[in-house]
């Protein structure tokens, strides 16, 4: 199976972007995925600038792509899958980081066992209240890009990303709709929709060592 690995990096906008990259990079030498890949590097807002080419520049079959910001992050990964042939890619966000040895061995064990699907390392069982669907978080999540280039909808504008990740229309409800499954995957489990509040020390449960792929809402405090 071949992967890619897509990692949003921002030029623009206010969050430590630089602080991440480097965060993403130190844990990945920590951390060796287990599997092959190639990775993918998308450029929010112009081309890569010398720390992204310094900081990303080991990482293996590397390839920077450059984005228009349009759409943020969620934008940014439907031009990678449009862009970049492979059989699964992996989405993460630009705060994201893997959590352990042999993450991305794990990511392709569970997709070659469940098949065709969307995944991700951590989910929100949603609040009506607020108008938030139960939904796979899209900081650190994959599929094939064949089934997520079918999504359809393109998020051109920032405001757009809530509906995409967990509007009535978000990714998540359309793979339910098209007879598929999302599933949150931990290191011991592999999770349906009813369960993702439940998973033990899973995102922000515990002590959520059970999180193969962490991100900035994972780390005190969680609602910032």
């Amino acid at each position: 199976m071949k992967i890619a690995l897509c990692i949003v990096y921002p030029l623009v906008g206010y969050p430590p972007f630089h602080q991440y990259a480097s965060r993403f990079v130190s844990s990945y030498q920590v951390c060796p995925p287990g599997h092959e890949h190639s990775t993918v590097i998308v450029c929010n807002g112009g081309p890569p600038d010398t720390f992204a080419q310094l900081v990303f520049g080991g990482m293996p079959g590397l390839q920077f792509l450059q984005h228009d910001n349009s759409g943020f992050d969620i934008g940014a990964f439907q031009m990678a899958a449009r862009t970049v042939p492979c059989d699964l890619m992996v989405f993460m966000g630009s705060s994201a980081w893997p959590t352990r040895p042999n993450w991305l061995a794990r990511i392709a064990d569970v997709t070659q066992r469940r098949g065709f699907g969307l995944y991700g390392a951590m989910g929100n069982s949603g609040d009506n209240m607020i108008n938030v669907s139960p939904h796979i978080r899209t900081t650190g999540f994959w599929i094939q890009p064949d089934l997520f280039n079918r999504y359809p909808f393109m998020v051109k504008e920032a405001r757009f990303r809530y509906e995409f990740e967990h509007g009535n229309t978000c990714l998540t409800n359309w793979i339910l709709k098209q007879g598929l499954q999302p599933w949150v995957v931990t290191w011991n489990g592999e999770w349906l929709r009813h369960q993702w509040r439940y998973v033990p020390n899973g995102f922000q449960n515990g002590d959520q060592s059970q999180v193969i792929i962490r991100d900035r809402l994972t780390e005190p405090p969680f609602w910032a």
